[in-house]
């Protein structure tokens, strides 16, 4: 069908033509997506081994510091030991000090016709505290029955202990705990046990 446009033409309506594309080279643009795509991978491999290198770092100052920390655990073991072994000597060396004395002690209350088998310390109940353990010095010994006087005999020397001053002054109470008789071929012997207990804070 044939249109006649009586208008003026600066009145026409013009027809917009169709917009067209600029064409595009399709294998510069495919290559420039390929060499995109590639560079961004070569970029995420970098950053992950960036990123691993950090992590194995890190695993070795862990480890770094778990072994510092166990060689310092070993020290203060090591020390917390050899402190507890100077304590004990430190201890004992008072101790054989105390009991250089104490020896010294009995030593000078000794009577004739008495002989001492044994001295030992070990936990008894304190006569000033009934019921509380403390420290007893246990003194075992012998004295030879010579007409009846082997009461006499060791009783002189529990009197002898009580009497010493340096040595009694450590205990709540010296007394005979025990008295034995017996008979070694045609000796009669009588066997004692001394129990002396340690004041508190006076114990080995």
């Amino acid at each position: 069908m044939i249109e006649i446009n009586l208008l003026p033409p600066h009145l026409r309506v013009r027809k917009k033509e169709p917009m067209k594309l600029p064409s595009l080279p399709v294998i510069p643009v495919a290559a420039g997506i390929v060499i995109f795509l590639f560079a961004i991978q070569v970029l995420l491999w970098i950053f992950i081994q960036v990123k691993t290198v950090s992590r194995d770092s890190l695993k070795k100052k862990a480890a770094s510091i778990a072994a510092s920390n166990k060689e310092a655990i070993n020290i203060d073991n090591t020390l917390k030991d050899i402190s507890s072994k100077v304590a004990i000597v430190d201890k004992l060396s008072g101790s054989r000090f105390g009991l250089a004395k104490m020896l010294n002690n009995i030593s000078d209350s000794m009577t004739s016709g008495v002989w001492l088998r044994s001295i030992d310390i070990k936990k008894g109940e304190s006569p000033a505290e009934p019921g509380i353990l403390s420290e007893v010095l246990i003194i075992e010994g012998s004295s030879v029955i010579f007409g009846g006087t082997d009461e006499y005999t060791i009783g002189k020397f529990v009197n002898s202990l009580k009497e010493n001053e340096s040595f009694s002054s450590d205990f709540d109470n010296i007394e005979i705990a025990k008295e034995e008789r017996r008979k070694v071929q045609n000796t009669e012997i009588m066997d004692f046990i001394v129990m002396c207990h340690f004041k508190k804070g006076k114990g080995l």
